[in-house]
């Protein structure tokens, strides 16, 4: 009788405390997680929120995916060159390589979530700052959109599709 009282004592504090150390949720990402479930299975929609997200790393007050990634996918595929190649998954490879270059800027840069104020912040710091952080970002920039004579980097799958962004689409 005791073993029994100790084992259901034990697994009573075990399932109460499991359920103490879930993580509280905000808003945002109550926000961020319906966003996520609303668009599965569309590639297109994920690969822009990844890269507001890499974004969100850096900035106090992020913007939503679900208000900017319509309009980011439309300015992302009207710069697409030669437009008749402006499909969903040449500009998902573009969305995979600026995430991939933001990423190593919020690593260089060590910044945190109140590092920027906002993503247009955050985006013209990187177009206009002078640390060796943004001077490498841009480089990188110009790779992947194949900006200035340069060349997408060989793991962004961007060479093999012949296109080119005519401008900064962001």
């Amino acid at each position: 009788m005791k073993r029994k009282m100790m084992v259901f004592f034990l697994l009573t504090g075990i399932v109460f405390m499991a359920d103490g150390c879930k993580k509280e949720s905000n808003d945002d990402s109550e926000t961020e997680l319906l966003s996520s479930i609303l668009s599965q299975g569309n590639a297109i929609n994920s690969a822009c929120q990844r890269f507001i997200l890499s974004e969100a790393n850096c900035v106090a007050v992020s913007d939503s995916s679900l208000n900017v990634c319509s309009g980011l996918i439309s300015r992302l595929k009207g710069e697409i060159l030669p437009q008749e190649l402006s499909t969903d998954a040449v500009a998902i490879l573009y969305f995979d390589c600026f995430t991939k270059i933001n990423l190593t800027y919020n690593i260089s840069k060590a910044c945190n979530q109140n590092s920027f104020n906002s993503n247009s912040d955050y985006r013209r710091v990187q177009r206009t700052g002078t640390s060796q952080a943004e001077l490498s970002w841009r480089v990188a920039f110009n790779q992947c959109g194949s900006l200035e004579s340069e060349v997408p980097p060989a793991d962004s799958g961007l060479r093999e599709t012949d296109t080119i962004l005519r401008s900064d689409p962001f």
